[in-house]
């Protein structure tokens, strides 16, 4: 065990010896490039690039899932977690379970419980407290279809106002609540993301953008669409001129600068 610890910190050394990347950064860039709030170990290390995982001491494709993170974990806490699921180990954002759940129905609207269920990094109990707590406080809607399977969707509550704590919030704040939510400190976001995650009707969040323009708090920019599916496309912003725009940055109001 002692031997284990030694090693762990004897990587952890001569990877701050050649001055590698930030691990949680490159951890980080590698979920929002695959949009995903965490991704199996395995896909993990497949993913990595083989000279960070030499640093490890580790092989790419061939490092067992526990080395892999045995190794990573000391370089983890800050935004990135690691999480053990029913049948997989994870490594995501740091998020409540509730906020990953809300997450994939958000997603994938009218999915059902079982489904949902399935490759989640927590297991089949707390799975279940968490969604019944959302249950409970009308964040997500369960009906059932044809064949009596229930199937879920997101609460129209969520898309008019946003529990922060013990308030609520809506209009500008909502819009940049939804911007650090899915953005995860990153300045570019995607303009989907965010409509996606508001569940606002389409006037109401296309005209809070355009006052938020208007007074320069945000900035748009394009993108490249060929990587997006159609239902991203259209949930992105286009303007009276035709121009497509992908992606936004919060500049913040005068009393925010």
């Amino acid at each position: 065990m002692a031997n284990d610890r030694s090693q762990i910190t004897n990587h952890k050394s001569q990877i701050t010896n050649h001055k590698s990347p930030d691990i949680e950064k490159q951890i980080s860039e590698l979920l929002k490039k695959k949009n995903k709030d965490y991704l199996t170990i395995t896909q993990i290390r497949n993913s990595l690039s083989a000279v960070l995982l030499r640093q490890l001491g580790l092989i790419k494709n061939n490092a067992r899932t526990a080395d892999v993170l045995k190794r990573l974990k000391p370089y983890l806490g800050n935004s990135i977690l690691a999480y053990k699921g029913a049948k997989s180990a994870y490594i995501g954002f740091k998020m409540s379970l509730k906020d990953m759940i809300l997450d994939k129905i958000r997603r994938n609207p009218g999915i059902s419980s079982k489904n949902l269920a399935k490759n989640l990094p927590m297991n089949k109990k707390i799975f279940i407290t968490n969604l019944n707590k959302l249950l409970e406080e009308g964040f997500v809607l369960c009906t059932f279809n044809e064949n009596h399977i229930p199937c879920l969707k997101i609460s129209a509550k969520i898309g008019r106002q946003m529990n922060i704590g013990d308030s609520y919030i809506s209009g500008r704040a909502a819009f940049k609540a939804a911007y650090n939510k899915v953005g995860k400190g990153q300045n570019f976001v995607r303009i989907h993301r965010i409509r996606e995650y508001l569940n606002w009707d389409r006037e109401h969040f296309d005209n809070t953008l355009k006052e938020l323009m208007a007074d320069y708090t945000i900035e748009l920019h394009g993108g490249d669409p060929s990587i997006m599916t159609e239902k991203e496309i259209k949930n992105s912003f286009t303007d009276e001129h035709g121009v497509l725009y992908i992606n936004l940055t919060w500049w913040g109001e005068n009393d925010e600068r």
